[in-house]
């Protein structure tokens, strides 16, 4: 029999396991360093589905869990604006990595990564600031 406790832990348990393949997605990139910093030149589109297999289904499925627990979004705040716009922006520095690439000029990763890992970190440290202001306010409550 199903019960809605059942459903909850299920629920949960997708919550948990999108934040590991968002990790994992992360963490794609590790053997990938390695490599540039020892020297090898390992191709970018060898990593890159599994980077994005793991943080955009990650993302997906946190988000299914979270509308099936029914919990609903905060109110959204200047940080989450600004963070989710950095996260966006360090993603739209690929745009003219990958059209390069698309022409077949010559194009360095190590140009763009910086300027993602900038963005997209910044704009997790903003959302991260966010979540704690507001956890300390529930808690003021």
């Amino acid at each position: 029999m199903v019960t809605d406790k059942k459903i909850f832990n299920a629920a949960l348990m997708r919550y948990r396991s999108g934040n590991v393949l968002i990790a994992l997605g992360v963490l794609t990139w590790l053997p990938f360093i390695v490599l540039r910093i020892a020297g090898e030149k390992p191709s970018l589109f060898l990593y890159l589905p599994f980077h994005l297999l793991g943080v955009i289904g990650g993302a997906r499925l946190r988000a299914y869990a979270r509308k099936e627990l029914s919990i609903t979004p905060a109110k959204k705040s200047i940080l989450q604006l600004f963070g989710h716009g950095l996260i966006i922006l360090g993603i739209l520095v690929w745009t003219p990595y990958f059209y390069l690439k698309l022409i077949q000029q010559p194009v360095e990763v190590m140009n763009y990564l910086p300027f993602h890992l900038t963005g997209v970190l910044s704009g997790i440290a903003l959302l991260a600031i966010r979540l704690l202001t507001s956890r300390k306010n529930e808690g003021n409550v």
